[in-house]
């Protein structure tokens, strides 16, 4: 996968800012649609680059997280550190219309420290530096601060 400038939130200013009562819309119809499936949380640090939710479905408790600048969705099992172990949810994408929903496998994709493949800018690559970044998940969903 192609990462584009301002992806991980820096040099951003041409991007959309994505909506949290869209997000939470979609969530609401998840959790009413789906059997013995609840919203346990919403999270919306405007420092992350996400917006998040927590729910649980059956006995299965995960974290939804929402681009902030990019109609990106993906899931992973929920984690107070923020470490996100991604997981696929193909079942769910369709609640999420109009978004890229991403499945574990590209998320974990090890990072190619490639400028040719990769459009960022050089204040993104400073940072995935700084803070050793090694995945494509590690990059479109930071909370790099």
């Amino acid at each position: 996968m192609r990462l584009t400038k301002g992806i991980s939130g820096f040099d951003a200013d041409h991007l959309i800012e994505q909506d949290m009562w869209t997000f939470q819309s979609m969530v609401y119809h998840l959790v009413t649609s789906e059997k013995r499936a609840k919203t346990l949380q919403f999270i919306n640090n405007p420092h992350f680059v996400y917006m998040q939710a927590v729910i649980q479905l059956a006995n299965e408790q995960f974290t939804i997280l929402h681009h902030r600048l990019m109609p990106y969705v993906s899931f992973a099992k929920y984690d107070e550190e923020l470490s996100f172990q991604f997981v696929t949810k193909t079942h769910l994408h369709k609640y999420f219309p109009m978004r890229k929903c991403f499945e574990a496998v590209t998320l974990n994709t090890l990072l190619t420290r490639d400028k040719e493949l990769h459009s960022l800018s050089e204040v993104e690559w400073k940072y995935i530096l700084y803070f050793d970044s090694k995945t494509i998940g590690d990059v479109i969903f930071n909370c790099w601060d």
